[in-house]
Order: C-alpha cells, then structure tokens, then sequence
C-alpha cells in the first residue's frame, strides 16, 4: 500500500512537470504570435523559436558588413565591386535563412511565420543597400564635377599659351568625364533591387552640360582670365607698341524638351571673338525642373561677354 503511494505521487509530480514545461513553451510561442491564438504542439513552438534566432543571427552578420559600407560612403569614398558584393550579401544571408528554417517549412503552423521572417530580413537588408547605393552616386556626381572642371581649367590656361582652342576642345573633355562617370557606375549596380546606372548616368550628361555652359562665371575661371590679364599686362613693351583690342563672347544654351537624352556643343573662334551653342534636351527632367525652383528652364539662354584690351 505503501509502495503503490509513493508511485502515484510520483506520477503526479511527472505529469505536473511535464505540464509546466509545455505550458512554458505555450506561453512563450503567445508572446511570439500573439494573444489569443490557440497554443500549437511543442514542438512547433520550438520550430517558431528556431526562426526568431535564425533570423537574429544571419541579421547581426549582415548589419556588420552594411555598417562598414554605411561607414566608407559616408567619408565621400566608394566600395569596391559594391555591386556584385551587395547581390552576394543578400544571396548568402536569404540562402543561409531557408537552410536554417528548413523545418518550418512543411509545418502548417510555423510556414508563415518562416516566410514572414524572410521577407522582414530581406527588407532589413536592401533599405541599406539602396541608401549606401544612392550615397556612393552622390559621391561620384561630385568627383566627376570636380574632375571635369580641373580639365576645363587647365585647357583654358592652354588656350591662354596658345597652344590650344578652349571651345573646339570642350567635346573630348564632355565625353571623357561622362565616359569615366558611366565606367565607374558599373561597379555600383545591384539588378536585383533594380539599383543601375541609366538614370544617374543621365542625371550626370545634364549637369555636365550645365557645367559647361557655366564655367566662364564660376571663380577658377575667372582667377585664371585675371591671372592672365597681369601677365600680358606686365610683359615688356616697345614705347611705341600701343593697341585697343575689342572681343566678343557668345555663350548659348538650347534646352527643348525632352529627359536629357540628347547633349551636344559646338563652338568657333573669329579671330578674337568665340561663340558656343550647346543644346540638351532636359527641359522636362525633374532634377532640371527642381534647379530652376519648379519651373521650366528658359528655351534659349545667352551670356554675352566683351573683352576690351588696351595696351598703352
């Protein structure tokens, strides 16, 4: 009698335990999937338990990586090979994911959690990725601006020796600095997330173009005209060497309609008069509209410039 006492105490202390085990793995698989929810078997619990953490850790590895990419856009600098690397991150991260929860997914209780979870670590994923892509295309649109302004000065101080006519060479340095702007995109391109290079690389002709047109007023060029207005002024002359020189400058621009996909300049030098008409076909662009404060650029726009030289 005894004996049979101590066994049926036994077992009640069993089944309380067990009990408060599955009632612990019941409570925490509500906190998961909400209040209210009927209570699944443990062991789909536990499967929901085994996606929370695989989503964690594939997130902690990832946020590493696009931490050090958030790190190096910030500085004004661009990641190598930013596009196959970011298609590969999010490759690796989403296989690694499936491996991981492969359970979950021929279980009618814990399939949509499994999918929910993927598509909230994918997301984490590419809002990174999309904002260290824009970071990086501001930071080439600003190098190549820089560039092509350094060409366009040391091809005015040229032009200003002689040895070379500033507007006839404009086109060589348009072309080199979109060229070079197109080349250095093709690293930054994610297909996937539809992350490429035809719009930058459009947005970038337009402000070439617009640089172009408003170099002769920007302060390199105008220390360069001065710097050589001294020297030519401070040049030795015969006490009978007198001379009034007179030039004109013509700067034109043509904008029709259109989205920028057509660029294009031509210039000629008269003696001592230039003229440059250039013509690019952005009056629609929304990145034009917004420069001019929501409206349209003017059609046609020309800055006249007269030089007068005298020379006592």
């Amino acid at each position: 009698m005894e004996m049979a006492t101590k066994g049926a105490s036994r077992s009640r202390l069993s089944s309380s335990s067990g009990s408060s085990v599955t009632s612990a793995l019941a409570g925490a698989y509500t906190q998961i999937t909400g209040a209210g929810r009927s209570a699944d078997p443990p062991f789909v619990t536990e499967v929901l338990l085994g996606c929370d953490d695989a989503y964690a850790r594939h997130h902690r590895t990832a946020r590493a990586k696009l931490a050090a990419w958030k790190s190096r856009a910030a500085r004004g600098l661009t990641v190598d090979r930013f596009g196959k690397m970011a298609e590969d991150l999010l490759r690796r991260t989403v296989e690694l994911y499936d491996r991981d929860t492969m359970v979950a997914a021929g279980l009618a209780g814990a399939a949509p959690y499994r999918l929910e979870m993927r598509r909230k670590l994918v997301g984490r994923i590419e809002k990174p990725v999309r904002e260290v892509f824009e970071r990086q295309v501001s930071n080439l649109q600003r190098r190549a601006e820089k560039r092509f302004e350094s060409s366009l000065l040391r091809r005015l101080g040229r032009a200003a020796e002689g040895t070379e006519n500033f507007y006839n060479s404009n086109a060589d340095a348009l072309r080199s600095a979109a060229l070079a702007f197109e080349v250095a995109m093709d690293d930054l391109e994610v297909p996937s997330l539809a992350l490429t290079k035809a719009v930058p690389v459009q947005e970038m002709s337009g402000r070439l173009n617009s640089a172009l047109v408003g170099f002769p007023d920007t302060p390199g060029a105008r220390m360069r005209e001065l710097r050589a207005v001294k020297t030519a002024a401070n040049k030795e002359k015969e006490p009978t060497e007198r001379s009034v020189d007179v030039g004109l400058d013509l700067v034109g621009m043509v904008r029709p309609d259109g989205y920028g996909t057509l660029q294009g300049f031509v210039g000629r030098q008269f003696g001592g008069n230039q003229v440059i008409v250039g013509i690019c076909n952005d009056a629609d662009s929304p990145e034009v509209i917004s420069q001019y404060g929501g409206v349209r650029p003017p059609f046609i726009r020309v800055q006249p410039k007269l030089k007068l030289d005298i020379e006592l």
